[in-house]
């Protein structure tokens, strides 16, 4: 739940501090630096930013820059593709969230599901990390833990694509002008602790006639690892043989993605509190010299192709006239127990929770894939039928 709480004054007594703090101050601005831009294959890609022929990486990020600039989005393609920005400051880690990243989402006048009360539109979440150090190439990452972080993301997710060997083929799917354009593979553990793997193929489709592979990046695949999400889409019958799709929020109060809430709501905002190390546990920082927003679901939709984040302005809230008075303070979910609950029947591990796939909890009552909190701690995916 996003709450906003009053936040104490801090004096400075000494001059001199309070005169080197109001100078500092004055030089911070909400323009960004992008450092790094790399875009998974994506129906946007080469033409959110614009690829000109010859154009390097580094012309790609002065073009991202720009787009940020006009008040325009940088798409962030398929699964894994990101980008990854710097201020002319560090965000310092005070009460309640410390920046908000722009998006595109936006919900539906109504829907199947929850008629004009919708959290459903088009959410397409990215996977937002903070880097401490000075250096992109050797700082320190960690992930912001948004609400299904214990629940329902996969941490170890690896994909690689493969350089298409031509731009257009034939097509049988709806909408689809080249059904087998960008060949994919990928793996991960599951819960139950196996290596699975799995490939598929990124179709192009009517809608967008450029390449969708970043024309500017050498070698013939691409590969990223990271987190996945959980997917997030639900078609529905149109009446008219077809379908159309909604893409959810997670739940009314899910937070921590970037472009899965409209950019006015408290839930577009992040808090450095959330940082999490590589093994999932929470780290305590006092600032981050880089933000990275990574594309979080692999996920087609029929004909308005793969989910793909794209990103927008970049906001320290902290330079905001009166922010820190007042500030955004959204609750997080607790980190399950490592050790679990003992409980009447000696310890053994129950279940605590059940969740559907969109991150709403169910009953027990429930049917179709859910996933279950146990007692200890551990989750599974489970059919109900």
């Amino acid at each position: 739940m996003a709450t906003r709480l009053p936040k104490a004054s801090l004096w400075l007594t000494a001059t001199a501090l309070c005169c080197a703090a109001h100078l500092h101050t004055a030089a911070q601005t909400q323009r960004v630096s992008v450092v790094e831009y790399h875009p998974a294959p994506g129906q946007l890609v080469n033409t959110l930013p614009y690829y000109e022929d010859g154009h390097t990486h580094e012309d790609m990020c002065r073009a991202c820059e720009q787009q940020l600039e006009d008040g325009n989005l940088i798409h962030l393609g398929g699964w894994g593709g990101y980008v990854t920005v710097k201020f002319d400051h560090r965000i310092e880690n005070k009460r309640g969230s410390d920046f908000r990243i722009a998006g595109n989402a936006y919900y539906s006048d109504s829907d199947p599901a929850y008629g004009n009360a919708t959290i459903g539109g088009s959410m397409e979440p990215g996977v937002v990390y903070v880097g401490v150090g000075d250096r992109v190439e050797d700082c320190r990452w960690y992930q912001l833990a948004g609400s299904e972080y214990y629940t329902g993301e996969l941490h170890d997710f690896r994909m690689t694509y493969y350089r298409p060997e031509a731009e257009s083929g034939e097509h049988d799917m709806p909408h689809s002008t080249f059904d087998k354009y960008i060949r994919w593979e990928c793996s991960w553990t599951d819960s139950d602790g196996a290596r699975r793997d799995s490939t598929g193929w990124l179709c192009k489709n009517a809608w967008h006639s450029q390449s969708y592979w970043p024309l500017w990046e050498d070698g013939e695949t691409m590969t990223f690892t990271g987190t996945r999400l959980p997917d997030n889409a639900v078609a529905y019958d149109n009446g008219n043989g077809g379908f159309y799709w909604v893409l959810y929020r997670y739940a009314a109060d899910a937070y921590g993605y970037a472009d899965a809430a409209t950019n006015d709501e408290d839930y577009s905002t992040f808090d450095l509190d959330w940082a999490v190390d590589e093994n999932g546990e929470p780290v305590s920082l006092q600032h981050c010299d880089f933000i990275r927003v990574a594309s979080g679901v692999l996920q087609q939709c029929g004909w308005i192709g793969e989910t793909s984040t794209e990103v927008g302005a970049f906001t320290d809230l902290h330079l905001l006239d009166g922010y820190d008075d007042n500030p955004i303070v959204i609750t997080q979910r607790e980190k399950p127990s490592d050790t679990g609950c003992v409980n009447v029947h000696g310890g053994a591990k129950t279940v605590a929770a059940r969740y559907d796939m969109l991150g709403h909890k169910v009953g027990t009552q429930a049917k179709g894939l859910v996933i279950e909190i146990s007692t200890d701690g551990s989750a599974r995916k489970r059919m109900i039928r």
